[in-house]
């Protein structure tokens, strides 16, 4: 009997499967989406019923579309969207939406923590601000919480019907002993008191319930695993698994991350994730928009063709393909709901700069293109900053990476070399699976690299280095520029 792990991707906007065998290969993959609720300036919001609703109904979709048998199935793991909040008592009764990662309603409480200890520590997004914007402000809430979920601890509790956190949730992130301390007096409470009990990534979480299978389809008994936030299954899905080897992620969020060995003092919004080898950590940093900016752009100038039943994107790579080196001068910024990193602010919001009326559709993509090409390259240079070592070259993926030109222009930007695997759509889940995998003992970490694939490389064009150069330099002036306006005029609106 063939066997297959069933790895789930749960993005900002919806959630992917694929049935993964243990080759690597993938059998059958399926996607739903899912809202984003925006209720008031700041607030970002989603409901856990229907992240559960969209696991179920892709669960079923892609056991049809596969073939594959529900007895097949030998194991489940989640990859999932960090940074998202869920209280819940003890019996699972929902007490509030789930907060999204965008969600910057906390940004009182991170100011107030920062100011308490002389360090820019925490941001809005972080587990520690909502715990005490919940106290706060919703002090109901959150005495009734017996717990803080992430939308992993969901997915798990309703699966299986037992509670837990993955050793990654971002409130047992790596921290300084003095922030856990102030914490604690602040909140009059640990952080692990309203969190459910920890299981590692690689471990079996429970098994499904009665329940749970049969509203999956799937096996009663079948082990789920611990999972992973998508930033370490990414990188595992990259075929990144040893020290110093960097993955680039573009998805509706995106980032840089780079195993390391061991946490240094850290640019402020950075993080150190837990890799799924032993010994090493990922740092890395998160770009809030990606693929969430271009989409923008792309649902505003080529809504014709979209309207039409077109392949846009194809229509968009090819005129972005045709847009000079540099896009006539235009410059953009990613900035829809602010940012985590390289910088750290709420209130900054995307803007074309520069914009004249000679621009074209095609030249305002590829800026925005651009501009995070060159987040990601002050990304690698703040890790070089942090541990003394260079980005010698990264894998790419994630649905952004599915763009020849913006890969060409990944390169030029970052000079340096490009590689995309031959599963860059399903990398998050394919990590999920690897995670699985090493629990099932069918692999271990060292195995990955051969099990991803890659199928091209982009390598820099030496005669753009001087002109992307001047233009990096140019959007980290922009970004100095326009951080004092957008925090003037948005600062009081969260």
């Amino acid at each position: 009997m063939a066997q297959y792990i069933a790895a789930y991707d749960f993005g900002t906007s919806g959630v992917k499967i694929a049935l993964v065998d243990f080759t690597g290969a993938v059998a059958g993959v399926s996607e739903k989406g899912y809202n984003l609720y925006y209720p008031k300036e700041g607030y970002v919001e989603q409901s856990p019923e229907e992240y559960w609703e969209a696991v179920c109904a892709v669960t079923r979709k892609a056991l049809v579309i596969s073939g594959v048998l529900p007895e097949e199935v030998v194991g489940l793991s989640f990859s999932v969207q960090s940074y998202n909040l869920i209280p819940v008592t003890a019996e699972g009764e929902i007490l509030y939406p789930a907060v999204s990662w965008l969600d910057s309603r906390a940004s009182k409480q991170a100011e107030k923590i920062n100011e308490a200890l002389g360090l820019p520590l925490v941001r809005s997004q972080d587990f520690q601000s909502r715990l005490l914007w919940f106290k706060e402000e919703m002090p109901d809430i959150y005495d009734r919480a017996a717990w803080f979920l992430d939308c992993a601890g969901f997915l798990h509790w309703k699966a299986t019907g037992v509670m837990a956190v993955s050793e990654d949730h971002p409130g047992l992130a790596i921290q300084p002993d003095f922030l856990q301390e102030y914490l604690d007096a602040t909140l009059g409470v640990a952080k692990v008191g309203k969190l459910a009990p920890m299981v590692e990534a690689t471990k079996v979480y429970a098994c499904l319930d009665k329940k749970g299978a049969t509203e999956l389809g799937l096996c009663e008994g079948t082990p789920v695993f611990g999972g992973c936030v998508d930033v370490v299954a990414a990188a595992a899905g990259a075929g990144c698994i040893n020290e110093d080897e960097a993955n680039v992620y573009l998805g509706s969020s995106g980032w840089l991350s780079v195993l390391v060995s061991s946490p240094a003092d850290a640019a402020p919004g950075s993080y150190y994730l837990p890799s799924i080898k032993p010994g090493l950590v990922i740092y890395g940093g998160c770009i809030n928009s990606c693929c969430m900016a271009t989409n923008k752009v792309a649902a505003l100038l080529y809504a014709e063709e979209k309207a039409m039943g077109k392949d846009y994107w194809s229509v968009i790579n090819r005129e972005v393909d045709l847009v000079p080196a540099g896009c006539e001068g235009l410059m953009a910024t990613p900035w829809l709901r602010g940012e985590q990193f390289p910088v750290s602010d709420d209130n900054l919001r995307a803007s074309f700069i520069n914009l004249s009326s000679e621009h074209t559709r095609a030249d305002m993509m590829a800026a925005m293109m651009e501009s995070l090409c060159h987040s990601l390259r002050w990304q690698a240079e703040l890790y070089e900053q942090d541990h003394g070592k260079k980005v010698q070259s990264v894998v790419a993926n994630g649905g952004g990476s599915l763009s020849d030109s913006w890969m060409q222009m990944l390169a030029n930007v970052m000079g340096c070399e490009v590689s995309v695997p031959e599963q860059r759509r399903h990398s998050g889940a394919l990590g999920a699976a690897v995670a699985a995998g090493i629990g099932l003992g069918v692999c271990t970490p060292d195995d990955v690299s051969s099990l991803i694939h890659m199928e091209r490389k982009y390598i820099p064009d030496p005669e753009k280095k001087d002109l992307y150069d001047r233009r990096y330099a140019m959007f980290k002036d922009l970004t100095a520029a326009l951080q004092p306006f957008y925090d003037k005029y948005n600062g009081g609106m969260g």
